[in-house]
């Protein structure tokens, strides 16, 4: 099973709505979602389809980042409001055992995800507050890095899922032009050799939170694929405007990126929902706008993860 860590913002709700809406993650994708504003419109929409549609999320009751970081009761009253969510409440963990059981308790909580990321000091509160019945799920961050912690973790006989940061960001967008297709993440290969019950990325975005943005010189389109060549490893290209030394056309920046991605996948005959979506846009001459170029490949890595997944099943 794949663990998206997603921050809950307008074109990363977006993305997973279309795909549910469209039935393509349902069997293998359950999103971590951080919630990293004040207001609530974008999750109410997304409460609605996942609702309609059975799809299962799971949403961080004490974000790290963003309008309303840390141990707060504002999501937790803000999921006990909602009617037949299909949230399930996720928490960081960081020398707050205590608040997370007092959490569960007052709002009577089950079926709890715990993340754990590297800012924790506390490693015997960690294992003990794993082994309670409410948490069904654990998250930690780069495993490797706490041999005997991930040894433990892996005999509790919960859902343990490793969490990688797999996206190489690049100080400015132009960077990115000289970077050849490269391996992404091999996690779907292995991860269950390895005794995980499933694995996480922050799919094609960076793990650090960037709130805003400004005008780009250069416009990327961050793509991934299976390379049946190379052992169905998941690769990425980066496909990058040529004319990066103003600020100015960025519509032009975008269908030089677009046109680049429209011919490799074209060419490799390879296609879903977000690719197509791109390609008519580039057909059309239309600039979408760099929120609906970030949907698109989210989108298309959430696909291509899926598509993968569904082939061993069959």
């Amino acid at each position: 099973m794949y663990y998206p860590y997603l921050r809950a913002r307008q074109f990363e709700l977006i993305s997973l709505r279309e795909l549910v809406s469209e039935n393509v993650i349902q069997n293998h994708v359950v999103p971590v979602l951080e919630p990293v504003r004040e207001v609530f419109n974008n999750l109410n929409l997304a409460d609605k389809i996942f609702k309609e549609k059975g799809f299962t999320a799971y949403l961080i009751m004490n974000p790290l980042v963003g309008d309303l970081p840390g141990d707060s009761q504002i999501f937790l009253q803000y999921l006990n409001n909602l009617e037949g969510s299909r949230f399930l409440p996720a928490f960081h963990y960081s020398q707050n055992a205590n608040y997370i059981r007092q959490s569960v308790q007052e709002y009577n909580l089950t079926n709890c995800m715990l993340v754990c990321y590297d800012n924790f000091i506390e490693e015997n509160a960690f294992r003990e507050l794993c082994e309670e019945e409410f948490i069904t799920h654990i998250m930690l961050y780069e495993p490797h890095k706490y041999r005997s912690l991930d040894r433990y973790l892996k005999q509790l006989g919960k859902q343990y899922i490793r969490l990688d940061d797999v996206f190489e960001r690049q100080i400015k967008n132009a960077d990115f032009l000289e970077i050849p297709a490269h391996k992404f993440s091999e996690e779907h290969l292995f991860y269950i050799n390895e005794d995980y019950q499933g694995f996480a990325d922050f799919t094609v975005l960076p793990s650090e939170y960037i709130d805003g943005g400004s005008t780009p010189r250069a416009v990327v389109i961050h793509l991934t694929y299976l390379n049946e060549q190379e052992e169905d490893q998941i690769w990425i290209r980066h496909f990058t405007s040529n004319t990066n030394d103003s600020i100015v056309n960025v519509q032009g920046k975008f269908a030089e990126a677009a046109e680049k991605a429209v011919r490799f996948f074209e060419e490799n005959g390879l296609t879903n929902s977000a690719i197509e979506e791109l390609r008519s846009y580039f057909l059309e001459g239309k600039y979408p706008g760099l929120g609906i170029v970030k949907k698109i490949s989210i989108k298309n890595h959430l696909s291509v993860v899926c598509n993968y997944l569904e082939s061993q099943d069959a």
